[in-house]
């Protein structure tokens, strides 16, 4: 992807999507920032995955579940619970 001349929109541009399901009911889906800042000419989805692995880190028991998906196709990347990856079994995911 090329950079537009308004710079990256979280959301539209982002490669990838968060949802975090918190033990105290909330449920939160965040975007990944693929860039470095708003102007950067390119976007690298390892950035916006490192991101999150910061964010569920930070989150760790605090949330439930945790999924990660990839916005182009609706696949799940990762999935984590109490901040702890899950193993991922693709016959019943």
């Amino acid at each position: 992807m090329e950079k537009n001349k308004k710079g990256w929109k979280l959301g539209q541009d982002s490669f990838s999507k968060m949802i975090v399901w918190f033990k105290d009911g909330n449920v939160r889906t965040m975007y990944s920032l693929d860039w470095k800042h708003k102007y950067s000419k390119t976007i690298d989805k390892q950035t916006g995955l490192s991101r999150f692995h910061k964010k569920i880190k930070e989150y760790g028991p605090l949330a439930g579940t945790i999924e990660i998906y990839d916005k182009a196709t609706g696949t799940l990347i990762d999935k984590y619970y109490e901040g702890v990856q899950i193993s991922i079994d693709p016959k019943t995911d």
